[in-house]
């Protein structure tokens, strides 16, 4: 018999070190059993944008937002397209509250309370709808906890700890909430450097299952079925609050360096969500720096007069209990829990041989965007960014910053 409640639940969301499987734990949801039909009816005729690619585009740059075509469609357009287009297709990242109103059938019916966050809803709620191949490169998310409900079809995630080494992390194209990696997970030109990557594990979610990414892990997401939907929320970290001034200044120095190029080549330098980042007047993003600094140096505060008020000891002796917690339950088979299996680079290797044999046509020419990429003319604007902007750098910036705040 399962021993979760959705106390439990919610203490394994938050105190996972590991990405967290949760097979068949949303299979109650009305919208896990909702078909094809039924989802063509909750769209109607809303017409809905999806970033399209090429299935055979192959590239050691992965298939970055700016590079894909976006072409809008009903559902049903995109459903009838599914088995002749040539693209893969991706309604992505989409907040549910600018696509429904709170009387729609599916904005009422999402919910995180099983979870153990009954305030959490369509609000607080991203949609993801795609075809086979779609995918996202692989990134971390600088916020938060990430919870994910797959819906219909099968989704493959490759997760890597956050200190894994070989993944070139790079904030070109930039966005507030990711940190990109340069490898091409889905069909690259070259394999040679994915067999020197350890750390991977690999799970394939189908319709019912969740998963919890814990903060800061690495994750390449591919949609391996005809038809995918699933959707996601982000839970607030305790360490968000330094993260958001790391991003306010990344994106001051971002900011400044889009503002004074031509806007062709800024663009190019960011995704289209930050499309609005070189017209942000500067004093606007100083007063968000002084906000979330405000709010930084105000919750440092008040964490060290709690600790004050504990002991080490009892500090060590409520994670190690936590820890052992998890492990009992996921121990229990009756929970249904999995901690994705790792792999090893070679197995790695054949994960991303199979996208090539399934995808791409070897016997075609690549064509020059696929050599080049599309940020290989950034040579030295894209190395500068970078090397502003890596952890160490920016850890360094904020230590000095707070102590002339404080």
């Amino acid at each position: 018999m399962s021993t979760m409640n959705e106390d439990i639940v919610r203490n394994i969301v938050v105190t996972a070190n590991k990405p967290i499987v949760f097979r068949k734990f949303v299979n109650t949801w009305p919208l896990s059993s909702w078909n094809v039909e039924k989802w063509t009816t909750i769209f109607g005729n809303k017409e809905i944008p999806f970033r399209c690619m090429k299935k055979d585009f192959r590239s050691d740059e992965p298939c970055w937002e700016r590079r894909c075509e976006v072409k809008s469609m009903t559902f049903k357009q995109f459903i009838d397209n599914l088995d002749t287009s040539e693209e893969w297709m991706y309604f992505d990242y989409k907040y549910v509250h600018k696509w429904f109103v709170s009387e729609d059938e599916l904005y009422k019916d999402i919910s995180w309370k099983d979870f153990g966050f009954p305030n959490k809803g369509a609000s607080d709620t991203t949609l993801w709808i795609g075809s086979k191949g779609s995918h996202t490169p692989a990134h971390q998310d600088t916020y938060g906890v990430n919870i994910v409900a797959q819906l219909y079809g099968k989704k493959r995630w490759i997760l890597f700890p956050p200190e894994t080494g070989g993944l070139k992390p790079t904030r070109v194209p930039y966005e507030e909430s990711s940190i990109y990696s340069e490898l091409n997970f889905h069909c690259p030109s070259d394999l040679e450097q994915f067999k020197h990557l350890t750390g991977a594990r690999v799970v394939d979610l189908t319709a019912g299952d969740a998963l919890v990414v814990p903060r800061a892990w690495w994750h390449y997401v591919q949609n391996m079925d005809p038809l995918n939907i699933s959707l996601n929320t982000w839970l607030p970290h305790e360490k968000d609050t330094s993260t958001q001034v790391s991003e306010a200044l990344i994106k001051i120095f971002v900011a400044q360096i889009c503002k004074d190029l031509p806007e062709d080549t800024a663009k190019l330098l960011i995704n289209p969500n930050e499309d609005d980042i070189s017209v942000t007047p500067l004093v606007v993003l100083f007063l968000q720096l002084e906000m979330v600094a405000k709010s930084y140096l105000d919750n440092r505060r008040k964490t060290r007069r709690a600790k004050r008020q504990k002991t080490c000891e009892e500090n060590q002796s409520a994670t190690e209990s936590g820890e052992l917690n998890i492990e009992a339950l996921i121990q229990n088979e009756c929970n249904k829990l999995e901690v994705p299996p790792p792999i090893t680079g070679e197995q790695l290797v054949d994960m991303i041989r199979q996208n090539l044999r399934e995808y791409v046509n070897f016997e075609r020419p690549l064509h020059d965007d696929e050599i080049d990429g599309s940020t290989s003319s950034l040579c030295l604007t894209k190395a500068l960014i970078d090397a502003f902007t890596q952890s160490n750098v920016i850890d360094i910036v904020k230590e000095n910053l707070f102590a002339r705040l404080s």
